[in-house]
């Protein structure tokens, strides 16, 4: 039932401060752009409020968010890390200029010690496209296994021609799961009988 006499952002603060979760995610979606400087001053409250201003602002947040988000990909708090994360690939759709330098920040997550963490930056750097193909190469050459796959995967579910000159060169990478990605990724891009003819 809708609170009479509340505005939307009256409703979300009083819904973050009661932990009423499902009723924060709900209202993140009536969020507009109007609203980022009272999600920037709220993620300065720590804790949970923080956690939420980074969702709020991964929803409406421009180029002032960036900073602001970029900063918790350092924080010692897993939650926060993997919300930064996943912010930093909602803000790159609107500001990919702004984001395209943080995501090499973004890759070093991908052997985080938290699984959670680790998956978030996977998925944020898959949404991010052909920008992030470059650090996700790199991360190909990391001897951390679990990065290797972690960057194969993201190629994969990016799926474009760029994503297959370095999913390429890992075809006969020591982690069967690289190889796996790599090859799904060429079969599918129809560029595997071509390797393979040449081999």
């Amino acid at each position: 039932m809708k609170s009479v006499g509340k505005s939307h952002w009256e409703r979300f603060v009083a819904a973050v401060t009661a932990g009423d979760d499902e009723q924060a995610e709900a209202l993140i979606a009536l969020l507009h752009a109007s609203d980022e400087a009272r999600l920037l001053a709220l993620a300065q409250r720590g804790g949970d409020n923080r956690w939420w201003a980074i969702r709020g602002l991964a929803a409406v947040g421009s180029a002032a968010a960036i900073p602001v988000v970029a900063a918790d990909l350092q924080d010692t708090d897993p939650g926060l890390r993997a919300a930064a994360a996943l912010a930093l690939a909602a803000l790159h759709q609107r500001q990919p200029d702004s984001v395209d330098p943080l995501l090499s920040g973004l890759a070093d997550l991908l052997a985080d010690d938290d699984g959670l963490v680790r998956q978030a930056a996977a998925d944020s750097l898959a949404q991010c496209g052909d920008a992030a193909v470059d650090v996700l190469a790199s991360a190909l050459n990391s001897p951390h296994e679990g990065m290797r796959v972690r960057a194969a995967s993201a190629l994969h579910r990016i799926g474009t021609m760029a994503a297959a000159p370095p999913l390429y060169y890992h075809l006969e990478d020591a982690s069967p799961l690289v190889r796996h990605h790599a090859f799904e990724t060429l079969d599918k891009l129809g560029l595997l009988t071509n390797v393979l003819l040449k081999k």
